[in-house]
């Protein structure tokens, strides 16, 4: 495979989990500033847009906030700009995808386009924005065969969700709103329905420990490193070869989350951190062994 559909579909992977992820949170965080008016709304939007590291000048209201994370196609730090983002890449390989796969995140990228967010109810368009990225990775999951351009896509939307999830943390909802906060980070995740299965309290701490520990939810760090630990592998059993680096980054990881024996909280606060840096650095490690170019030939007289 050559590197730049390599990392055409690693940064696809990347972009549309960064898209959807932005989504939910968006949602949810202006639905609590919407129906809890005891957080100031200009710390609010100044909260959110930290997490994300996004500027914060000028947004100071709700409907502010929206046209700030939505953005435009430019940032792709924005849901319109990942989206687009994710477009470009695609359209780059796109003898290499499904027509399926093209058609559902073209369809996200022109409902953006349209600006379907500025409505009265921004949260029910960026859920129809939701479902339309969903299509896309269940179309992904459902047609694409298992060979490395699938490994890198995989490889990337871990490591972004890792980061994003991290992220989520960090913004500490159950901080600003103590009570509504925890089942917010819960749907910001989607992670509701299996967080209730479980049992346990509804407490900032507990919630915390499953977004960052649990085995078997599929957007836990811990979940998150076991796929990207499984998609490096999957690209050596197929040939794709690299120093060892990025295999030792994620399997560290994997193996420091997995092996945790209840954590305290300040413990599963250093477990998001270094959690983000690992991504980091594995993604770093991706760009130097398949990414860059090596050997290039310069001609002198």
């Amino acid at each position: 495979m050559l590197s730049r559909i390599a990392e055409s579909f690693f940064w696809l992977g990347r972009y549309v989990e960064r898209a959807e992820a932005t989504a939910r949170l968006l949602a949810e965080h202006h639905q609590l500033m919407v129906e809890d008016r005891s957080v100031p709304e200009p710390w609010a939007c100044r909260v959110l847009l930290d997490g994300l590291s996004m500027p914060t000048a000028g947004v100071e209201t709700p409907h502010a906030l929206v046209r700030a994370v939505v953005g435009g196609e430019l940032d792709s730090a924005t849901i319109t700009g990942a989206v687009s983002a994710a477009r470009l890449n695609a359209r780059a390989i796109r003898d290499s995808l499904s027509q399926d796969t093209f058609e559902a995140l073209n369809s996200a990228h022109l409902a953006l386009s349209r600006g379907i967010a500025f409505t009265a109810s921004p949260g029910v368009a960026l859920h129809r924005v939701l479902e339309r990225l969903l299509v896309v990775n269940g179309i992904v999951d459902w047609t694409m065969p298992r060979d490395e351009a699938y490994h890198f896509m995989v490889l990337g939307r871990e490591l972004e969700r890792i980061d994003m999830v991290g992220r989520l943390l960090g913004i500490r909802l159950s901080e600003l709103w103590p009570s509504s906060g925890p089942p917010a980070a819960l749907r910001a995740a989607g992670a509701l329905s299996a967080y209730l299965r479980t049992g346990q309290p509804m407490t900032a701490n507990e919630v915390r420990r499953f977004l960052v520990l649990d085995p078997a939810f599929p957007r836990s760090m811990l979940c998150c490193a076991a796929d990207a630990e499984e998609a490096v592998r999957g690209l050596q059993r197929l040939g794709v070869s690299e120093s060892g680096h990025l295999l030792r980054e994620v399997g560290m990881l994997r193996s420091q989350l997995e092996y945790a024996d209840t954590p305290t909280a300040d413990q599963v606060e250093y477990f998001v951190a270094d959690a983000r840096r690992a991504a980091v650095r594995a993604s770093d490690e991706i760009d130097r062994a398949f990414f860059r170019q090596h050997g290039t030939i310069v001609w002198s007289h």
